[in-house]
């Protein structure tokens, strides 16, 4: 295995995160708190109203009855490098997810008399996870919600602080707000944790492909739309073209950061399960249980191994900043890098959902990564208010603020044509959280097929590793199993 490809790859199982948007959801990222430019011509927005009803034929409503909670205080809280924009926004300014928020919030102040707000509480992931245990142990009811960076998220889960949100009445899961990832990580009956539209990062750290789409022309290619229409859009297929893009610019003889490559990537973590190889799924009681296939992870292996080794380049940001410099024809990203990074490049781009691995996999599959949020254990005095307040700003924000990031942001101004905006749309319906890696600090073992990949495994030394750790694996698992029936 290549140098280049071991320290890529070794970065994929970060102790997290990671999904996320904004920053890698991973736990080596550092300050991401970059927002996505919502408007490049933003109008002040008037006066904030109440939103009662979304477009026509549009709007979800909560179904929630009517509360008068005297004025009480909800405070979101949040750690400065991930979510200071991402839930609520403390005053207009003219752009279009921000005001969203700001209406949103206004909203349901106005129709239950509470006072939202949000309060950043931590600089970084360690010293949130800090902060949230010093919240329970004390008994502190000031925060109605916590966010805290996915995998340490997931250690206070298993440390018992937070509530069973499938135990919050006001909580309705058939709503379109709670994504399936809020069961993916969950077990059975039990979720504390909660990837969901009570935020938007969920769609901005999902992972897609982005394309230059001059330099596809350039190499007499085509942006291959159809294939992905007709189902036949596979990992092959995009590693032939990754091929035709990869160049020695200089002429040197040796392959660096200043040449031409079809792919530039930071992270694989995701990939793995959109091409349909993942180490521990679900039953249709929501229990996880291994489920490998050694076949299907070497085919993997062997393929991930060509296209990294031969016609693509490890980059730290996703690959964006080469992909903006013109050196990829693609790159592995999530869509906070298009905000932030590709959009104020020249470079004429499109987007593609992952791959399948292969014409046996069924259909494409998205992966993202967030950042999770639970509600403190220590809060017991006012939970029919976070639950209702909650419920009701998750439905404001799936009606209001979700548009006004995907569809205005990123499909009206970020996205070049209606293919590329359907490709988004595709992507979005079959989002996804892997349960493998955001329990992975309790797993052990192997929880990725990127792992073989980072210790240097081949295709045909998979099956010998995997029986090697399956005893530990099993092991693990069960205790998160039992776990789970032991928290309330």
């Amino acid at each position: 295995m290549s140098k280049k490809l071991r320290s890529g790859i070794s970065l994929l199982l970060c102790a997290f995160l990671l999904f996320s948007p904004v920053l890698s959801s991973c736990s080596t990222a550092g300050n991401e708190e970059d927002a996505p430019v919502s408007s490049s011509d933003p109008s002040p927005a008037a006066d904030a109203e109440p939103a009662e009803e979304g477009p026509e034929d549009q709007f979800v409503p909560d179904d929630l009855g009517e509360a008068d909670f005297g004025g009480a205080s909800y405070v979101i809280a949040g750690l400065s490098n991930r979510t200071t924009t991402a839930v609520t926004s403390a005053e207009l300014n003219g752009e279009v997810i921000n005001d969203a928020q700001y209406n949103a919030a206004r909203a349901v102040e106005a129709r239950y008399n509470v006072s939202v707000s949000y309060e950043d509480i931590a600089a970084d992931d360690g010293s949130m996870a800090t902060a949230i245990r010093g919240i329970v142990s004390s008994g502190e009811e000031n925060y109605a919600v916590t966010f805290s960076q996915d995998t340490n998220m997931i250690t206070l889960v298993m440390a018992g602080h937070f509530h069973n949100l499938k135990s919050i009445p006001e909580f309705n899961f058939d709503k379109p707000w709670w994504i399936d990832s809020t069961s993916t990580i969950g077990v059975g009956s039990k979720s504390y944790a909660a990837s969901s539209y009570l935020s938007y990062y969920c769609l901005y750290y999902m992972r897609m492909f982005v394309i230059n789409k001059q330099m596809t022309a350039d190499l007499g290619l085509t942006v291959p739309y159809d294939k992905v229409y007709e189902g036949t859009w596979y990992l092959d297929s995009l590693t032939e073209m990754a091929a035709a893009a990869t160049l020695d610019l200089d002429g040197d003889g040796s392959m660096t950061a200043k040449d031409q490559y079809g792919l530039t990537y930071e992270v694989f973590y995701t990939l793995q399960n959109s091409l349909g190889v993942p180490v521990i799924s679900k039953d249709a009681d929501n229990m996880p249980y291994i489920n490998f296939d050694v076949e299907r992870a070497a085919l993997y292996l062997e393929k991930m191994t060509d296209l990294t080794e031969n016609y693509g380049f490890y980059e730290t940001g996703y690959g964006a900043n080469m992909f903006s410099n013109g050196q990829s024809l693609m790159c592995y990203c999530n869509l906070r890098e298009v905000c932030n990074i590709i959009r104020e490049s020249e470079i004429s781009y499109g987007f593609l959902p992952a791959p399948k691995l292969d014409e046996i996999q069924e259909d494409y599959m998205t992966v993202a990564t967030d950042v999770y949020w639970g509600i403190p254990i220590s809060c017991v005095s006012a939970l029919t208010m976070i639950g209702t307040v909650t419920e009701a700003l998750s439905c404001q924000h799936f009606n209001y603020v979700r548009p006004a990031f995907f569809e205005t942001t990123m499909k009206t101004k970020l996205a070049g044509t209606e293919d590329d905006t359907k490709m988004l749309d595709l992507a979005a319906s079959r989002l996804s959280i892997d349960f493998g890696y955001a329990y992975q600090s309790s797993l052990g073992g192997m929880t990725s097929v990127d792992d073989l990949v980072r210790d240097g495994v081949k295709a045909d030394t998979v099956a010998s590793t995997f029986q090697k750790l399956t005893k530990s694996m099993n092991k693990a698992l069960q205790k998160i199993i039992d776990k789970y029936e032991e928290l309330p």
